[in-house]
């Protein structure tokens, strides 16, 4: 009951081409150049140094303000009872 005529297979198959022509010439667009903004720029090498730097500072200078004391034991951690 459900087998189609040929003439609703020849449209179903035209409908599935002009899909497919209309996906592929999406796909094959030019695509749009990338604006050339200043800002987009890659940061330099000296400013890569000065950023780790800074971040390398700042963790040794908060290690030496916050008192750090590591456990010797698990026992520390359990609450006295």
């Amino acid at each position: 009951m459900s087998a189609l005529t040929s003439d609703e297979r020849r449209r179903v198959f035209v409908a599935s081409q002009e899909a497919t022509l209309k996906a592929l010439a999406g796909l094959s667009a030019p695509a749009a150049p990338e604006p050339r903004d200043r800002r987009r720029r890659r940061l330099s090498p000296v400013v890569k140094a000065a950023m780790i730097a800074a971040l390398l500072g700042t963790g040794w200078l908060a290690y030496h303000v916050v008192e750090v004391h590591p456990l010797t034991s698990i026992e520390q951690m359990l609450p006295r009872v």
